[in-house]
């Protein structure tokens, strides 16, 4: 059950800005608490005041805030006047403080006094101010002349609302509800208070096995919380209210559009108000209501016809701009089907296509529904003749409708609709997408894997040459979900060309290149070898990325990276949903390949093409940009961007999953020392790994971020173990690259000698860079070879993996110091901690001199450490036996042992024990969530780069620039 059903649960989150004001006011000084509208200053400034009389300090009040009674002396007065009178006759003594709300609404006489009064010493003020508002002169004087300390009150940032709502409900929400609540309130404090405590009222917010979670707000605001929104749309000009219902009704607006009906004065004064956000998307500027919520309230009290001409105009706004595209299109139906209009069935089925590409399934399945009633009246109307138009097009609605059902989760629903469809525009074509659409939901939605390849079979039959593209692309899918690599390749050879110097076969052995001409396609542009017509169709833009997957998962990102680049250009042209395929594929191979730097390109790439391809596409920027911070040693930044992805329903992803995406959470978490919290966000991914359908590869994936989270934490022999199978699994897979990962963590972890062997054995068949150096890796520690360490520092710096070369650089300092070279070691160190200083981090706790850790927490096994991990997350032992799939009674002996090995007796005690190193940077947070500590950490790191960013200065083991290729 919830624990604070108080108002002080909102408090969790502000520990920085409790700390900074109260260390102000400790020093002598003031405090001036700034922020905008809702987040939570007046409650902030009361804390302030509490435990400043708390620990025995005077405090006078006026504007009607103050500490519990009886906490301290606080008296509250009405007005200055009355609070500067009295202190004149108190007579002095210690420095009162003078607490005031809203000082911003001082008149100029008060504040001046009040200004006086604190500059000749005889006060110290703590007040809030809004920071949108003009202030007294008075109390501008007051931090210029730095009698006040200013701390700002910003909305809660994503760590921040989690630590604010475990505080509220006892437990921790799923990373998807963490972020629907961040992104429905945009962690502003009042607007979050209303909707948590709606929500547990209504029982939307519920606790599911382990942890909490909520689907999203259904239906209009609540009342209470619609009135709090309008608050803060109060005082608007006409011209102000006319943009604010216009961006309710259709937000999105481009500000060109909003200058051309003449509210451009407006649309700058709401964004001073902070009421819009501004949006800059390459060349274009749109603008949005800060708060989602308001729009959606704002729309729920405004009158049919204000509605209906707001959106007609709005889709008018939309038709005269630059853009005539497909989401334009979208957009203006929606608009007019809103505004109860009915626009021509051509237009409605070129919406729902959109729709659909977006995965804005809900609204694709109304314009779907729409265009059925229109066949049905042409039917009822015009007889035969219409019957016939009518039917022209059914198959298309049909597909469009099955693929609705399946992004909605309604798979048994989408099955009947595709089993129905029998013929739709395109020809055979057009069948053949509507099978793989089939076997799409029977493998991915239903689990029905051997079904969809009979399906899939039966239908190439009948269809024969026609379509075989699509079919062909179908299959390999298949394949790559069924871990048949070599199989995904063999199916490109028809129509992409596949063949010649580095291909890799289904014997896994990467050919060699007789004449020496690299790793390249042999005979130019693929599909121009071997391929069939379909080659220079839409086969190859949906058969050549799953190509291209496999061929680098097989270990050959460096062939598959040239065989996307022969398509780039057509590529360009190709469908959004292919070419997001072919850029989502071209990031991953680069980051198989390990070159960061190129890594960098492809990432960019994709997510300057994401925000066109809608929320898969979305989904995918976020999990690439993350996997490259990661590498890049930025896993809290990574962790953001995870968080985002975890809240995305996309429909079924062939290159990601709900489970990969919250294990890639889990790892950037343990990253950056937040272990408890990652292995709570780990259970989760292990639930939702079981909830899914079996996919070895991205089944592997998980598995992997497991041990990187076991490592982290501090249980070494667990997550060697872990590691272990993960090789073990992908050698027999052929996936070279992810065993040669897994072993190379092994080896770093704990002892690297029973993995040299294999490792060097699977690096001789592996094209890809990063696995050879991780292979010479596990080599040189296997040999303790301090030399042959420091060139594979050298190497992965020249390919900007700086956390990389900083681990391998500390591994050779402390093999040259077991040697007895200490000076040649002290080299090797210093080179480490400066390339950790390059980027911004720290080593993994298992490469840091001394091996900094708890020991304690080290004897725990990983069963044990999980059991803790979810215990000390505030869990009891029914519902952590039901995760982990054990009974009661393990539960409580593992406890038992857990509690006899950290020397404890309380669950309270655990989450401290369970961290083993501070946050990179300082703030240490802790293991049931960092709040402000984290983000004081970051502050403390230095400024974060841009990806793609070079980085500068020299190393100290060689003196090159650690930017160089050298």
């Amino acid at each position: 059950m919830p624990i604070d059903t108080g108002q002080q649960w909102v408090l969790a989150g502000r520990e920085s800005e409790l700390g900074a004001a109260g260390a102000a006011l400790r020093q002598g000084g003031g405090v001036l608490l700034t922020g905008g509208s809702g987040v939570g200053r007046t409650r902030l400034l009361a804390a302030v005041l509490e435990k400043t009389a708390a620990a025995g300090r005077a405090v006078v009040t006026v504007g009607g805030v103050g500490g519990r009674r009886g906490s301290g002396a606080v008296r509250a007065f009405g007005s200055v006047a009355e609070c500067l009178r009295w202190l004149r006759q108190s007579g002095g003594g210690q420095r009162v403080v003078l607490g005031c709300d809203d000082a911003h609404l001082l008149d100029e006489a008060d504040a001046h006094r009040v200004y006086r009064t604190a500059a000749a010493g005889q006060l110290a003020v703590a007040a809030t101010v809004r920071q949108d508002a003009r202030h007294p002169v008075g109390v501008d004087r007051l931090w210029v002349e730095q009698l006040v300390e200013r701390v700002e009150v910003a909305p809660f940032d994503r760590t921040a609302t989690a630590a604010v709502l475990r505080a509220r409900l006892g437990g921790r929400l799923d990373a998807g509800s963490l972020e629907r609540l961040w992104s429905a309130t945009q962690g502003n404090a009042l607007v979050l208070r209303e909707l948590v405590e709606h929500a547990l009222d209504e029982g939307a917010l519920r606790r599911e096995q382990e942890v909490w979670s909520w689907s999203g707000l259904a239906g209009d605001p609540p009342r209470r919380l619609a009135d709090v929104l309008l608050l803060w749309l109060r005082d608007l000009s006409a011209q102000e209210e006319e943009l604010v219902g216009m961006l309710a009704v259709a937000e999105p607006l481009e500000a060109d559009a909003v200058a051309r009906r003449g509210l451009a004065s407006a649309a700058e004064a709401l964004s001073r108000r902070g009421v819009v956000r501004v949006e800059q998307t390459g060349r274009r500027v749109l603008l949005r209501l800060a708060l989602p919520l308001a729009g959606r309230t704002v729309v729920s009290r405004m009158p049919a016809l204000t509605a209906r001409r707001l959106r007609l105009q709005a889709a008018e706004a939309v038709e005269d701009g630059e853009r005539t595209g497909p989401d334009e299109v979208l957009r203006t139906v929606a608009l007019r089907v809103a505004a109860g209009l009915v626009p021509e069935r051509r237009l409605l089925l070129e919406a729902a296509r959109t729709a659909v590409r977006r995965q804005e399934f809900a609204r694709a399945e109304q314009l779907c529904r729409l265009v059925t009633d229109e066949d049905s009246g042409e039917r009822g109307d015009h007889g035969e003749q219409g019957a016939g138009r009518a039917e022209g097009g059914s198959g298309e609605v049909a597909l469009l409708l099955g693929q609705v059902l399946a992004g909605q989760g309604r798979h048994e629903e989408a099955e009947e609709v595709f089993a129905s469809v029998r013929g739709c525009q395109g020809g055979a074509a057009g069948r053949a997408g509507a099978v793989a659409a089939r076997v799409a939901n029977l493998a991915f939605g239903l689990g029905r894997v051997e079904t969809a390849a009979a399906v899939l079979e039966e239908e190439r039959g009948r269809l024969g040459d026609a379509g075989a593209g699509s079919l062909l692309t179908a299959r390999a899918v298949l394949a790559v979900l069924a871990d048949r690599l070599p199989e995904a390749v063999a199916a490109g050879e028809a129509v992409v060309g596949l063949s010649g110097p580095g291909q890799v076969p289904a014997g896994g052995e990467a050919v060699p290149d007789p004449a020496g001409r690299g790793e390249g396609v042999a005979g130019g542009p693929a599909g121009s070898s071997g391929g069939t017509e379909a080659g220079d169709g839409a086969g190859v833009a949906g058969l050549l990325p799953v190509v291209a997957f496999a061929r680098a998962e097989l270990g050959d990102p460096g062939g598959a990276s040239a065989l996307l680049a022969s398509r780039a250009r057509q590529a360009e042209a190709w469908p959004e949903e292919a070419l997001l395929d072919f850029r989502s594929v071209a990031a991953h191979c680069a980051l198989v390949q390990g070159d960061l730097r190129a890594a960098g390109t492809a990432v960019a790439r994709l997510v300057r093409g994401a925000a066109g391809a809608g929320r898969l596409g979305q989904l995918r920027a976020w999990v690439y940009q993350a996997r490259l911070l990661r590498r890049r040693g930025r896993p809290e930044d990574a962790a953001a961007l995870l968080w985002q992805a975890g809240a995305v329903r996309a429909g079924y992803d062939w290159l990601t999953s709900p489970s990969w995406v919250l294990a890639q959470l889990a790892g950037a978490l343990a990253e950056a020392g937040r272990h408890g919290e990652a292995l709570r966000t780990l259970a989760e991914a292990r639930s939702a790994q079981r909830a899914g359908v079996g996919r070895p590869v991205l089944d592997d994936a998980v598995g992997f971020e497991r041990a990187v989270v076991l490592a982290h934490a501090g249980d070494r022999s667990g997550a060697a173990a872990q590691a272990l199978e993960v090789a073990g699994r992908a050698e027999a897979g052929g996936r070279l690259p992810a065993a040669i990962a897994a072993l190379h963590l092994a080896a770093r972890v704990t002892d690297a000698a029973p993995s040299a062997a294999r490792v060097q054995r699977l690096a001789l068949r592996c094209r890809a860079e990063e696995a050879r150096l991780q292979a010479e890796q596990v080599r040189a520690l296997a040999r303790g070879d301090a030399e042959a360490l420091v060139t594979v520092a050298g190497r992965f710096r020249s390919l900007a993996a700086l956390p990389a070369a900083a681990e391998a650089a500390e591994q050779a300092g402390r093999v040259h110091r077991a040697a007895g070279r200490r000076r040649k070691g002290r080299l090797a160190s210093a080179a480490a901690r400066e390339l950790c200083a390059r980027f911004g981090g720290a080593l993994p706790p298992w490469a840091e001199p001394g091996e900094r850790g708890s020991e304690a927490t080290a004897a725990l096994t990983t069963r044990e450490r999980e059991v803790a991990a979810l215990a000390a997350g505030g869990l009891p032992n029914r519902e952590i036996a039901d995760r982990l799939v054990v009974s009661v009674r393990t539960v409580e002996n593992h406890l038992h042992r857990v509690y006899h090995k950290l020397g404890v007796v309380q669950r309270a005690d655990l989450a401290e024990l369970l961290v083993t190193r501070p946050v990179p940077g300082g703030g240490g947070a802790g293991a049931v969530g960092a709040g402000r500590a984290a983000q004081a950490g970051r502050a403390a790191r230095p400024r974060p780069r841009p990806a793609g960013a070079e980085e500068r200065g020299r190393c100290a083991m060689c003196a090159q620039p650690l930017g160089s290729a050298g």
